[in-house]
Protein backbone atom coordinates (compact mmCIF):
# COMPACT_ATOMS: atom_id res chain seq x y z
CA UNK A 1 0.00 0.00 0.00
CA UNK A 2 3.07 2.51 0.87
CA UNK A 3 3.96 1.90 -2.97
CA UNK A 4 0.33 2.44 -4.37
CA UNK A 5 -0.39 5.52 -2.36
CA UNK A 6 3.53 6.68 -2.95
CA UNK A 7 2.40 7.35 -6.36
CA UNK A 8 0.33 10.31 -5.13
CA UNK A 9 1.97 13.24 -4.11
CA UNK A 10 -1.43 14.68 -2.03
CA UNK A 11 -1.24 11.20 0.44
CA UNK A 12 1.07 10.74 3.13
CA UNK A 13 1.10 7.41 4.67
CA UNK A 14 1.67 8.11 8.45
CA UNK A 15 1.89 4.68 9.15
CA UNK A 16 0.54 0.69 9.21
CA UNK A 17 -0.62 -1.40 11.64
CA UNK A 18 -2.15 -4.68 11.86
CA UNK A 19 -4.51 -3.93 14.59
CA UNK A 20 -7.43 -1.28 14.29
CA UNK A 21 -7.22 -1.20 18.33
CA UNK A 22 -3.07 0.11 18.12
CA UNK A 23 -2.45 3.05 20.52
CA UNK A 24 -0.46 4.35 17.01
CA UNK A 25 -3.90 5.38 15.27
CA UNK A 26 -5.01 7.73 18.17
CA UNK A 27 -1.35 9.22 18.35
CA UNK A 28 -1.17 9.56 14.36
CA UNK A 29 -4.18 11.06 14.09
CA UNK A 30 -4.89 10.03 10.45
CA UNK A 31 -7.48 11.34 8.29
CA UNK A 32 -8.53 8.48 6.68
CA UNK A 33 -7.93 4.76 7.86
CA UNK A 34 -7.52 1.86 5.45
CA UNK A 35 -8.86 -1.38 7.08
CA UNK A 36 -8.20 -4.87 5.42
CA UNK A 37 -11.13 -7.13 7.25
CA UNK A 38 -9.30 -10.32 5.53
CA UNK A 39 -6.20 -9.31 7.53
CA UNK A 40 -7.67 -8.64 10.90
CA UNK A 41 -8.19 -11.09 13.67
CA UNK A 42 -11.49 -9.68 15.06
CA UNK A 43 -14.81 -8.87 13.21
CA UNK A 44 -15.13 -5.66 10.88
CA UNK A 45 -17.63 -4.50 12.93
CA UNK A 46 -15.73 -4.13 16.03
CA UNK A 47 -12.33 -3.19 13.76
CA UNK A 48 -14.46 0.46 12.80
CA UNK A 49 -15.72 0.87 16.06
CA UNK A 50 -12.30 0.71 17.90
CA UNK A 51 -11.03 3.11 14.68
CA UNK A 52 -13.73 5.47 15.94
CA UNK A 53 -13.14 5.32 19.58
CA UNK A 54 -9.03 5.66 18.90
CA UNK A 55 -9.20 8.34 16.19
CA UNK A 56 -12.96 10.34 15.70
CA UNK A 57 -12.03 12.33 13.44
CA UNK A 58 -10.87 9.26 10.81
CA UNK A 59 -12.81 8.27 7.66
CA UNK A 60 -13.01 4.92 7.62
CA UNK A 61 -12.43 3.09 4.57
CA UNK A 62 -12.74 -0.89 4.09
CA UNK A 63 -10.87 -2.57 1.29
CA UNK A 64 -12.03 -5.90 1.20
CA UNK A 65 -11.88 -9.28 -1.58
CA UNK A 66 -15.22 -10.19 -0.32
CA UNK A 67 -17.71 -9.23 -3.20
CA UNK A 68 -20.39 -10.52 -1.34
CA UNK A 69 -23.23 -7.49 -0.68
CA UNK A 70 -24.12 -8.56 2.70
CA UNK A 71 -20.49 -7.89 3.50
CA UNK A 72 -20.57 -4.50 2.06
CA UNK A 73 -24.04 -3.71 4.07
CA UNK A 74 -22.42 -5.04 7.33
CA UNK A 75 -19.26 -2.18 6.95
CA UNK A 76 -21.27 0.84 6.39
CA UNK A 77 -23.90 -0.19 8.22
CA UNK A 78 -21.10 -0.52 10.87
CA UNK A 79 -20.50 3.35 9.88
CA UNK A 80 -17.89 2.81 7.07
CA UNK A 81 -17.03 5.26 5.34
CA UNK A 82 -16.32 3.80 1.90
CA UNK A 83 -15.82 -0.17 0.81
CA UNK A 84 -13.76 -0.63 -1.62
CA UNK A 85 -12.98 -3.86 -3.74
CA UNK A 86 -9.30 -5.22 -3.32
CA UNK A 87 -8.73 -5.30 -7.38
CA UNK A 88 -9.40 -1.99 -7.88
CA UNK A 89 -6.79 -0.19 -9.65
CA UNK A 90 -4.07 1.87 -7.80
CA UNK A 91 -5.04 4.93 -9.58
CA UNK A 92 -8.68 4.61 -8.50
CA UNK A 93 -8.21 3.91 -5.03
CA UNK A 94 -5.82 6.69 -4.54
CA UNK A 95 -8.90 8.71 -6.61
CA UNK A 96 -11.71 7.14 -3.83
CA UNK A 97 -9.02 8.11 -0.50
CA UNK A 98 -9.60 11.59 -2.17
CA UNK A 99 -13.36 11.61 -2.28
CA UNK A 100 -13.16 9.83 1.38
CA UNK A 101 -10.70 12.33 2.69
CA UNK A 102 -12.91 15.25 1.24
CA UNK A 103 -16.21 14.06 3.05
CA UNK A 104 -17.69 11.60 1.01
CA UNK A 105 -18.55 8.09 0.75
CA UNK A 106 -18.14 5.31 -1.45
CA UNK A 107 -19.49 2.01 -2.31
CA UNK A 108 -17.81 0.08 -4.86
CA UNK A 109 -20.45 -0.23 -7.77
CA UNK A 110 -20.25 -3.40 -8.61
CA UNK A 111 -21.16 -4.81 -5.41
CA UNK A 112 -23.47 -1.92 -4.72
CA UNK A 113 -25.33 -2.58 -8.23
CA UNK A 114 -25.63 -5.94 -7.61
CA UNK A 115 -27.53 -5.40 -4.20
CA UNK A 116 -29.74 -2.60 -5.93
CA UNK A 117 -30.53 -4.70 -9.24
CA UNK A 118 -31.61 -7.92 -6.20
CA UNK A 119 -33.93 -4.91 -4.61
CA UNK A 120 -34.74 -4.09 -8.25
CA UNK A 121 -36.24 -7.12 -9.04
CA UNK A 122 -38.43 -7.14 -6.09
CA UNK A 123 -39.58 -4.05 -5.37
CA UNK A 124 -40.15 -1.57 -8.53
CA UNK A 125 -39.70 1.47 -5.65
CA UNK A 126 -37.80 1.81 -2.45
CA UNK A 127 -39.33 4.75 0.22
CA UNK A 128 -40.43 8.16 -1.64
CA UNK A 129 -38.36 7.10 -4.98
CA UNK A 130 -40.45 6.42 -7.96
CA UNK A 131 -39.65 3.31 -9.78
CA UNK A 132 -37.94 5.46 -12.38
CA UNK A 133 -35.84 6.83 -9.23
CA UNK A 134 -34.85 3.66 -7.99
CA UNK A 135 -33.93 2.67 -11.61
CA UNK A 136 -31.63 5.71 -11.71
CA UNK A 137 -30.14 4.80 -8.31
CA UNK A 138 -29.26 1.66 -9.49
CA UNK A 139 -27.24 2.94 -12.92
CA UNK A 140 -25.65 5.62 -10.51
CA UNK A 141 -24.71 2.68 -7.93
CA UNK A 142 -22.93 0.99 -11.06
CA UNK A 143 -21.10 3.95 -11.56
CA UNK A 144 -22.97 5.23 -15.08
CA UNK A 145 -22.57 8.98 -15.55
CA UNK A 146 -26.23 11.32 -16.30
CA UNK A 147 -25.14 11.43 -20.64
CA UNK A 148 -24.85 6.71 -19.86
CA UNK A 149 -27.88 6.57 -18.04
CA UNK A 150 -29.89 8.68 -20.47
CA UNK A 151 -28.61 6.65 -23.18
CA UNK A 152 -29.58 3.60 -21.56
CA UNK A 153 -33.28 5.21 -20.50
CA UNK A 154 -33.41 6.98 -23.85
CA UNK A 155 -33.54 10.30 -21.79
CA UNK A 156 -32.61 13.27 -22.43
CA UNK A 157 -29.00 14.00 -19.90
CA UNK A 158 -31.12 17.10 -18.57
CA UNK A 159 -33.72 14.86 -17.86
CA UNK A 160 -31.72 12.33 -15.65
CA UNK A 161 -29.61 15.07 -14.15
CA UNK A 162 -33.44 16.52 -12.57
CA UNK A 163 -33.80 13.07 -11.83
CA UNK A 164 -30.67 13.23 -10.12
CA UNK A 165 -31.69 16.01 -8.22
CA UNK A 166 -33.99 14.93 -6.92
CA UNK A 167 -32.70 12.01 -5.80
CA UNK A 168 -30.04 13.72 -3.88
CA UNK A 169 -32.66 15.98 -1.97
CA UNK A 170 -34.95 12.57 -1.14
CA UNK A 171 -31.48 10.54 0.13
CA UNK A 172 -30.87 13.92 1.58
CA UNK A 173 -27.03 13.33 0.15
CA UNK A 174 -24.73 16.29 -1.01
CA UNK A 175 -23.45 13.81 -3.94
CA UNK A 176 -24.15 10.71 -6.44
CA UNK A 177 -21.52 8.98 -4.60
CA UNK A 178 -23.47 9.21 -1.48
CA UNK A 179 -26.53 7.45 -3.36
CA UNK A 180 -25.52 4.11 -2.90
CA UNK A 181 -23.92 4.57 0.44
CA UNK A 182 -27.16 5.49 1.58
CA UNK A 183 -29.56 3.01 0.15
CA UNK A 184 -27.16 0.63 1.88
CA UNK A 185 -27.16 2.00 5.25
CA UNK A 186 -30.83 2.46 5.54
CA UNK A 187 -32.10 -1.19 4.36
CA UNK A 188 -33.20 0.34 0.44
CA UNK A 189 -30.95 -2.65 -0.59
CA UNK A 190 -30.57 -6.07 0.90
Amino acid sequence: MRHVFGSDPDIDVVGASGDPRARAIAELRPDVVLLDPDALDIQIEAAIEACERSSPQARICILSSDHRPRSMQRALGAKADAYIAKDTSPAHLCEIVHVVAGGESYADPRIAGAMLRRRSARSGEAGDLSSREFEIVRLIADGLSNREIGNRLTLSEKTVKNHVSHILAKLKVSARSGVAVYAVRNGLVN
